[in-house]
């Protein structure tokens, strides 16, 4: 993921420790450790001291000097420095879930954090359908690609990203939920998936990646929930030419020696249209005969706004006027990254409409805003 600024401030997902915190209704201020995915924490779990011999502490708070050590910052407070307004689990009410496509939480779902100081920082839970595909090799969990879940069993991502795991879909996990992949005890948790089958597009072509797209089978049934739910598929005649659209990824911000984001990251994009699309990539080593062919789409062609590697797989959304997000593209490629004028390509979703409602065995219907 290429964007102008790659500084960021990675901040911890419950709060902001050393800052004061105005506190929501109905919730009550507690030590920062001891609040959990928004809930007070009630039964010890990673504040115990074991007693074996072997055991080590799996939290200990932070000692006194150690809090009093950090700066704290003017502000009228209702919540103490350091203190955070968590739910109490035994008063709360519990507002049961609305699943719908499409909904974007553009302030996020985690009423505690902090706003990111970049603009290319996404909000926790902001983008609920985004994938993490992960690859475990000798039991190290390592980051392949992105993907984005459309309905309670499957996601849908680029082949490219997927085809080597035919052979032993074991060595696959799909991550949901996920924001910072170097942490592991975020706001709400993330989940995991196996994969049960992978469907690669039969006329999928890795020299040319034509009909780069494949539908993953989650091998359990997904619980819709704020931070996890779906995209919304696009419908045959969507048309969002020359309109703002977003993509996310936690991808490289360069093609050689670039860094990966542990945060996921997003990049506002226009969608460019495909004659334009061609005459531009034919100024670059493809030359000026290259053809574009008719199932790819294209956005971006700004400098330092783009999509690397490691971005494969991962959804192109745009808005629709039933207030909506539909998945318009997956990432595919493109000629080095954030290159003026040299716009990023992606397999066009509304032309696999038919395969994906193959696969999953679904109306299409079912992935449009009722």
């Amino acid at each position: 993921m290429v964007v102008l600024c790659t500084l960021f401030l990675v901040t911890v997902a419950v709060g902001s420790y050393g800052q004061s915190q105005d506190a929501p209704e109905s919730c009550l201020c507690v030590p920062f450790y001891q609040c959990r995915g928004g809930v007070i924490v009630t039964d010890g779990s990673t504040m115990l001291d074991p007693r074996s011999p072997d055991g080590l502490s799996n939290g200990s708070p932070p000692k006194d000097n150690f809090v009093s050590s950090l700066p704290k910052l003017t502000g009228i407070p209702k919540c103490d420095p350091y203190f955070i307004c968590c739910l109490d689990p035994e008063t709360s009410r519990v507002t049961p879930f609305r699943h719908k496509c499409g909904n974007r939480n553009e302030a996020g779902t985690n009423p505690f954090a902090p706003v990111p100081n970049k603009t290319s920082i996404s909000e926790f839970g902001e983008f609920p359908w985004q994938a993490a595909i992960l690859k475990v090799d000798a039991g190290v969990v390592i980051f392949k690609c992105g993907g984005a879940l459309i309905d309670d069993r499957h996601i849908i991502t680029s082949a490219q990203c997927v085809y080597k795991f035919l052979d032993n879909k074991n060595s696959m996990i799909v991550r949901l939920g996920e924001w910072n992949i170097e942490e592991e005890d975020e706001y709400m948790p993330h989940e995991d998936y196996g994969v049960q089958d992978i469907f690669i597009h039969n006329r999928y072509n890795p020299s040319n990646l034509r009909n780069d797209i494949a539908v993953v089978r989650l091998n359990d049934t997904v619980q819709f929930k704020s931070y996890i739910d779906t995209i919304c598929l696009p419908e045959e005649d969507d048309d969002f030419t020359g309109q703002l659209c977003v993509v996310t990824g936690w991808g490289a911000d360069k093609i050689k020696k670039g860094t990966y984001s542990s945060v996921l990251k997003k990049v506002v994009l226009p969608v460019i249209d495909k004659r334009e699309c061609q005459d531009l990539l034919r100024g670059t080593r493809l030359g000026p005969r290259f053809q574009l062919h008719h199932k790819f789409m294209c956005a971006g062609g700004e400098a330092d706004q783009d999509v690397c590697k490691g971005d494969a797989g991962g959804p192109l959304i745009c808005y629709k006027s039933d207030n909506s997000y539909a998945v318009a593209g997956l990432v595919s490629w493109g000629i080095e990254c954030g290159i003026e004028k040299v716009p990023g390509v992606y397999t066009e979703v509304k032309n696999f409409i038919d395969f994906i409602t193959c696969k999953t065995q679904k109306p299409i219907k079912e992935y449009w805003r009722s």
